[in-house]
């Protein structure tokens, strides 16, 4: 216990760097290439090379499990991160959770508001975003979120679809679904092998891209980053908000999301082998699910209401091996 309690203070003198939700493009929309950003780690696999873990994650037919996992940007420019004030376009990943609703960080989609006051936070109100999944697209808006602005390890956003007249959810497709929340209890979640799947910067925008054999290994517990774990995760930039999770069922089963990194980065590197000073930090479900009631019951009620099964699940007889 003294051992763990010595890292965790060595860790949290570290700087906690979300991962920046940047490299937009979309059309119609003019972005500053030179945003203030910071990239964030990649481990090698093996330890004998320099190798890139990830690889192009098909979200069809057999592998239609991965489908509810999507891109989302801002429609309207948010504060940026770093020391000067400036407002930009932001993009990130994000996945159903129920027929329409999808979870995300909240960095990508507010920005960083840090140092906001209650009485100051209506500006949190005028939020909207885009997701899409190959070549769907939904409206979203904000239903429910943490208090990043003041707390660091509240970086969640849960986002209501609002399709267009005469549309479903993307949630209610019969090929796309959404992926199932499975809190697990930390000396359980250190043992997990886990995967992460998103849209990481340094990757083409045509696939979506899966590490395996990724792991947790200290969580915080201090008040401003409760529930954040490090991990060797892979993330990027765009990476922000991406599932972390296990296949079980022909279900993906998320057990966080992913938020930022320790310390800064400066390229593209993938670095040899796992160092604790230069992790990758995740934020756990469960400790999303503790921290506000409405979260799950709104969920819940969704799934509820659409009254089918996940279209997302694999039957037995379709899955491959994951």
């Amino acid at each position: 216990m003294i051992t763990l309690i010595v890292r965790l203070t060595a860790i949290l003198t570290m700087m906690i760097v979300p991962a920046r939700a940047s490299d937009f493009s979309t059309t119609g929309t003019k972005v500053d290439r030179q945003t203030l950003f910071h990239r964030v780690a990649v481990f090698s696999d093996d330890p004998n090379s320099i190798h890139d873990p990830r690889h192009p994650q098909s979200q069809t037919g057999a592998d239609k499990m991965f489908a509810p996992i999507g891109l989302i940007w801002t429609n309207h420019p948010q504060p940026d991160q770093g020391t000067a004030p400036r407002s930009d376009f932001h993009m990130g990943t994000a996945f159903l959770v129920s027929p329409c609703y999808i979870l995300t960080a909240y960095h990508v989609v507010f920005g960083y508001r840090f140092g906001f006051r209650k009485a100051e936070e209506q500006a949190e109100r005028d939020v909207s975003a885009t997701f899409r999944i190959g070549g769907n697209k939904s409206f979203a808006v904000p239903a429910k979120y943490g208090q990043f602005s003041r707390f660091p390890g509240r970086d969640w956003a849960l986002m209501l679809l609002m399709p267009a007249a005469g549309h479903k959810c993307l949630g209610e497709d019969p090929n796309i679904g959404w992926l199932q929340l499975a809190p697990l209890e930390s000396s359980t979640a250190t043992k997990k092998s886990l995967s992460v799947a998103g849209y990481p910067s340094d990757k083409s925008l045509a696939s979506l891209w899966r590490q395996d054999k990724c792991h947790f290994f200290e969580q915080y517990h201090d008040i401003d980053n409760d529930g954040l774990w490090t991990t060797d995760c892979e993330t990027r930039p765009r990476g922000s908000g991406s599932p972390i999770f296990f296949v079980q069922d022909g279900v993906l089963n998320v057990v966080a999301i992913m938020h930022g990194h320790l310390g800064t980065v400066g390229d593209n590197e993938i670095l040899p082998k796992w160092d604790p000073s230069r992790a990758n930090l995740a934020l756990d479900i469960g400790k999303i699910i503790s921290s506000d009631p409405d979260f799950l019951t709104l969920i819940k009620a969704d799934i509820n209401r659409f009254h089918q099964p996940n279209p997302a699940r694999v039957p037995i007889e379709h899955r491959r091996r994951h």
